[in-house]
């Protein structure tokens, strides 16, 4: 517990200069007609986007209101993890909550307050490699090595035992947290999983049937990305590390992708937030970095963690959610004991739709203390 001290979001004013010089001088590519978002990032969204980034967004307005929030650093196995801190007053379950590619641990500060002002104490880690946590500095950082340093790292802060809350990457770390100590896990809430297709023998749903379509065909079109960083995350990374632009597109078109939203983007994101987000990932040079995760896992074997997930389990099944399998399908891979179809949002719950995600959060894990 020593070892954890605060932290403080601080960059230069020379750094911020330097992003928006950088952004005024982006050598744009040619577009002979407009494709929309069908070949990759809406150029005249993007553009948009990059003009309001280098004039009117106010980085030092934004820096402020994240130091509104404790965080903390310390190290685990010699690197250093951060972390914030909402503390609630009730002293209920303590909450890990897990971020995941592209987002940050900026997904969650609405949600981390509500849940907070609910009575638990949330803590946000940010996954190795990602923004104020520190680069794995040996191959190998696997979702189970990230799950055991920040069960390590919940122990540093001294909880036994607490929840965990997690999509994208977080529901993956999450997964395997729970597996390899359940003792520690008392639930284990989801926005986001992979389920199990049916045994041999078994004839699947016609609800499984659709959803394994829809994956096939996903598959084939949206995941480009992630073989690209399953497989060469450092060739991209030497374009998305010298270009704002070329990363906030790259980051961008998940945002749009992945989203329940109608025309305008921003009518569901705060877009102020998404830029944020992406500043955090140029201030500190982490993009490549948190790449790797994909390579990783892909390149060790049980990189993801393997085997059915015993623990209490609540998922959340959100409508625009591209990885959403059937309840059926999650049940086989987890000891479902709640479930909610949303009536709104995708991949990322916590900021298209905060008060219905805490809410879901905090019923879960009030269910858990009743049953205890």
């Amino acid at each position: 517990m020593d070892q954890l001290r605060p932290f403080r979001v601080e960059f230069t004013p020379r750094a911020v200069d330097d992003l928006k010089r950088r952004i005024g001088n982006t050598r744009w590519p040619e577009q002979a007609y407009d494709t929309g978002w069908t070949t990759g990032t809406k150029d005249a969204v993007l553009r948009e986007l990059a003009n309001y980034w280098a004039r009117d967004y106010d980085w030092s307005a934004w820096q402020e209101r994240l130091n509104q929030h404790a965080h903390i650093r310390g190290p685990v196995k010699g690197e250093e993890v951060h972390a914030v801190v909402d503390l609630g007053p009730a002293g209920r379950t303590p909450l890990l909550v897990i971020h995941g590619w592209p987002g940050s641990f900026v997904e969650h500060l609405d949600s981390s307050r509500r849940l907070a002002a609910e009575g638990f104490d949330v803590i946000v880690p940010s996954i190795p490699g990602f923004t104020f946590s520190d680069a794995p500095r040996e191959p190998g950082m696997t979702p189970v090595r990230v799950a055991e340093r920040f069960h390590q790292f919940m122990l540093a802060l001294g909880y036994e035992r607490y929840g965990v809350q997690g999509g994208d990457w977080g529901a993956i770390i999450g997964s395997a947290l729970a597996r390899m100590h359940p003792e520690a896990v008392l639930g284990l809430h989801l926005n986001f999983a992979i389920g199990f297709p049916p045994g041999e023998g078994e004839t699947p749903t016609e609800e499984e049937r659709a959803f394994q379509a829809g994956r096939a065909a996903f598959e084939q079109e949206e995941t480009g990305y992630s073989r690209i960083q399953g497989t060469r995350p450092q060739t991209l990374g030497y374009a998305q590390t010298d270009s704002p632009v070329g990363l906030l597109a790259w980051v961008l078109e998940k945002f749009w992708a992945w989203t329940d939203h109608g025309d305008d983007l921003w009518d569901t994101l705060d877009r102020d937030l998404v830029l944020t987000n992406v500043t955090l990932y140029w201030l500190t040079g982490s993009i490549t970095s948190a790449a790797r995760i994909y390579y990783e896992a892909t390149h060790n074997r049980g990189g993801y963690g393997l085997g059915r997930v015993e623990v209490p389990t609540g998922y959340a099944r959100y409508p625009k959610e591209p990885w959403a399998p059937p309840r059926s399908m999650v049940e086989r891979a987890y000891n479902l004991v709640h479930y909610r179809e949303m009536s709104a949002g995708g991949h990322f719950p916590a900021v298209e739709q905060p008060e219905a995600f805490a809410a879901d959060v905090a019923a879960f894990f009030r269910s858990l203390e009743v049953e205890a």
